[in-house]
């Protein structure tokens, strides 16, 4: 296969998550290793290991031996240098935030070098010029997040202050061409994290471990040649992203206008233009559309011989006379409702028990009649989870009144993980006994005119959840009480409706847990495909026999020759 082929087939793996990242990072590989360029047996790298030689001396270093062994195979009239045998390694100087100044000369950091708009600190003062950089200069910052912080640059910005965990490099000469050099380093990154020492999020790599990193050395007119063969293939990358990026963003201007359409006419027709193949919603934004539509009375339509919903409610105030619920009043209902329909507070249909504080030291690992459950058990989009290995058991007798019967509706009060507080979830009929531990609350309902399942669909609204998220309290762990979500208002259909709403609901639903499942299949797909063709790729790159450019194979010179013996 050639690289142009693999350029050619981005459509099919472009779903692949970092598919473009993937393919500059293979540009890079293949680069260092000679197959994106010709080799000519008229080129010889030696004068650049006679100078890296020379330059370890002056330093005083015993220079690599070329013959040593090496990460990968190269052409056989490159060599070897190692990092010190090429360059003086300078390092940046730590500010303290109180040298900062609103005025001065730009102090360069690792985000200035990742992020062209990230915004400098800047110091007034007088500092030694070895800390100086000016345009033109190489960098090569050595210490921070793997993936991010490790990297060379060619600063182009002008005059500034070189700040810690960044290395001024002054260069040999007549070794290495920047521009390849760059190249070169930046496709050892791995090898310099591999070397480096710290915790997992931030780590840095010593001055003389980077130093004895070798590089793959082209001679100087092949490293031209590879540099502008980047370059194209780079911009060829950024291309690709370009058309990505519009294709995403036409992708989402029609998803949007699909559920508006969706949302104002919930016909069949309309439905069918959420699952279109030529553009995706993200299954997430489906389930926030049907939940809101079904809540809003615009998922099912009405039917004038069912009973209206101000029947159901006045049978309650008629069962419950000595209970007074505060009535909905015009500026609380954040939408209009069927004729049918009637605002309510959920005070009114139900009440919310809170659950008992088993002691602690009574929780086991070990299985007993009773589990305890907790906030673990609640998926954040609603519904019961088992903990498995992560399960807690209690030791001893519990009253009946903390034990969960199966099918009781319950909510977490509080948010003990992100996206949890008021997540609801019906206790499985699995034949486990389940507690009702502290901070979850139970639905109690008044009456069998409401059906748990809507519910259960409301409380996965996003009205809902925001009326919690506006009225709980708490700073590092947010929580709420069966009083204020009792106060929250809550659109109240006929219990025939209830039904239908929820049996529409579940059919929806099943339809986006498909679609889900077809998309992560196709990312699937498209990594698997998107993997395949590097592996290939790089398999033809191990035995040269990859194409960058029609004619002469790059990879191979026209006719044997030894490799390049000297100092690497």
């Amino acid at each position: 296969m050639t690289l142009e082929t693999f350029f050619e087939k981005f459509e099919l793996f472009a779903d692949a998550p970092d598919a473009v990242a993937k393919m500059r990072e293979l540009i890079l590989l293949l680069s260092v290793r000679g197959k994106l360029s010709e080799q000519f047996e008229s080129e010889s790298c030696s004068p650049q290991l006679a100078a890296a030689c020379e330059f370890a001396k002056r330093k005083h270093r015993a220079a690599m031996p070329n013959s040593a062994e090496h990460p990968f195979p190269i052409p056989s009239n490159w060599g070897w240098v190692a990092v010190g045998d090429s360059m003086n390694l300078i390092n940046g100087t730590a500010f303290k935030p109180e040298n900062w100044t609103a005025n001065g000369t730009p102090i360069v950091r690792i985000q200035n070098l990742n992020n062209e708009n990230a915004p400098f600190n800047r110091y007034n003062g007088t500092i030694d010029q070895k800390f100086y950089i000016r345009t033109g200069d190489f960098l090569i910052s050595w210490s921070g997040t793997p993936g991010t912080s490790f990297g060379a640059f060619i600063w182009n910005r002008g005059m500034a202050i070189l700040n810690q965990h960044i290395f001024r490099c002054e260069l040999a000469g007549g070794v290495f061409l920047k521009e390849y050099l760059k190249l070169a380093v930046n496709a050892r990154l791995d090898e310099m994290i591999a070397r480096a020492h710290g915790a997992v999020g931030l780590r840095h790599i010593t001055k003389g471990k980077l130093e004895s990193i070798p590089l793959p050395l082209p001679p100087l007119a092949e490293q031209k040649r590879i540099v502008a063969k980047v370059d194209e293939l780079m911009a060829l990358c950024d291309r690709l992203a370009l058309q990505q990026q519009e294709r995403e963003t036409r992708h989402a201007a029609l998803a949007r206008a699909s559920l508006a359409r969706f949302a104002d006419a919930p016909t069949p027709a309309n439905l069918n233009l959420l699952f279109h193949s030529s553009f995706s919603i993200q299954p997430s934004d489906l389930r926030k559309s049907i939940l809101t539509l079904a809540v809003q009375g615009k998922l099912v339509p009405q039917d004038p011989n069912h009973e209206p919903a101000e029947v159901i409610v006045s049978r309650i105030k008629a069962e419950r006379p000595e209970e007074t619920e505060a009535s909905v009043v015009e500026a609380e209902q954040p939408w209009s409702l069927p004729s049918c329909w009637q605002w309510v507070r959920l005070g009114a249909i139900a009440n919310i028990k809170h659950g008992y504080a088993f002691s602690s030291e009574s929780f086991t690992s070990e299985p007993t009649q009773y589990v305890l459950t907790t906030p673990g058990n609640f998926f954040e989009s609603g519904g019961f989870r088992d903990r498995g290995e992560n399960t807690r058991y209690f030791k001893g007798e519990v009253p009946q009144a903390f034990v969960f019967n199966a099918r009781d509706l319950i909510i977490p009060m509080t948010e003990q993980a992100a996206g949890l507080l008021g997540s609801p979830a019906f206790i499985p009929d699995d034949g486990k006994t389940y507690l009702h531990n502290q901070r979850l609350g139970k639905l109690e309902f008044y009456t069998d005119d409401v059906a748990p399942d809507f519910v259960f669909c409301f409380f996965n609204s996003e009205f809902f959840r925001g009326e919690l998220a506006r009225t709980c309290t708490g700073m590092k762990v947010r929580h709420t009480s069966p009083k204020r979500i009792l106060k929250v208002p809550f659109a109240l259909p006929p219990l025939a409706e209830q039904r239908r709403i929820v049996a529409k609901v579940e059919k929806l639903m099943a339809l986006v847990d498909a679609l889900e499942t077809q998309l992560a299949a196709s990312r699937a797909t498209a990594a698997r495909l998107l993997d395949a063709l590097v592996a290939e790729l790089t398999s033809a790159s191990a035995n040269g026999a990859l194409h960058a450019s029609p004619g002469q194979r790059p990879g191979k010179t026209s006719k044997k020759k030894s490799r390049a013996e000297g100092p690497a």
